[in-house]
């Protein structure tokens, strides 16, 4: 192959792999005619966890926007995510029936911030608002792992979870409790792990070259998991004791042992 063949070729397959993200359903929150199709709505949150008081917006039911995103016949809902991108591309992603279990809903305007749509806060060095979109879910208390707050929000969308999670995903999934396991991990670890350097990389890969269940003995990684600060001084990581049960860090254990057996090379 000459390198005129090689960079159609390349042309072709970039073109290829664009069209097939781009077959994903894709609900664009900026499109006016699309904002326009949807019910505002004015909802109450009694600790709103970015301003850290209570709020009161005007807001799109999640919901709604979801059921104009179709997933595919023969498809199980659990296998989807809905992904929420914002304006600097950052994702943060649920599973489709966790977006669906508790009234979420699609802020635009804060009704405290007078002429202007939002009030400002501050989010690391910067001061910045949630605009255009935020992502507020109107019951108290629920675990912000697993329901979370994403702001500046431009697209919601839906993907399968093997695509969104590239290699960190199980090949055998069809294990229920490997299935239980990786999606209590891509809930509560992948934000900082890694798995075949799938993931985030705030704490160690977990798969290669060596799985954690290689060098973690018996029930010590279990026990790692729910409550590291009992194992090492001074980490970063928090504990899980009353986020993940026994029986779901056995699961999480599961998942990972799996792995083990599907590293990339």
């Amino acid at each position: 192959m000459n390198n005129r063949q090689y960079i159609l070729s390349l042309i072709i397959f970039i073109w290829a792999q664009s069209s097939l993200a781009a077959d994903w359903p894709k609900f664009e929150l900026t499109n006016a005619d699309l904002a326009r199709s949807l019910k505002a709505q004015t909802i109450d949150i009694s600790h709103d966890p970015v301003y850290k008081s209570a709020k009161q917006y005007q807001a799109y039911l999640l919901s709604d926007i979801i059921k104009k995103l179709a997933i595919p016949d023969g498809q199980q809902s659990e296998d989807w995510m809905v992904v929420f991108t914002a304006t600097d591309g950052y994702k943060v992603a649920m599973t489709h029936p966790d977006a669906l279990q508790e009234q979420g809903y699609i802020a635009f305007k804060d009704n405290s911030a007078g002429s202007n749509n939002w009030q400002s806060f501050k989010s690391g060095k910067k001061t910045i608002t949630p605009e255009p979109y935020y992502l507020v879910w109107s019951k108290a208390g629920l675990d912000e792992w697993r329901y979370p707050w994403p702001f500046q929000l431009v697209t919601v969308s839906l993907q399968p979870a093997t695509e969104y999670y590239g290699a960190a995903a199980p090949t055998n999934s069809n294990n229920p409790q490997v299935k239980n396991g990786f999606s209590l991990f891509s809930r509560y670890c992948i934000r900082c792990h890694s798995v075949n350097l799938a993931g985030g990389t705030v704490g160690p890969e977990l798969n290669i070259p060596k799985n954690v269940s290689e060098y973690f003995q018996g029930q010590e990684l279990a026990g790692f998991i729910r409550n590291a600060p009992a194992y090492r001084a001074g980490t970063k990581m928090p504990s899980f004791e009353a986020l993940i049960s026994a029986e779901d860090t056995q699961a999480i254990v599961h998942y990972l042992k799996q792995k083990k057996y599907e590293k990339v090379q």
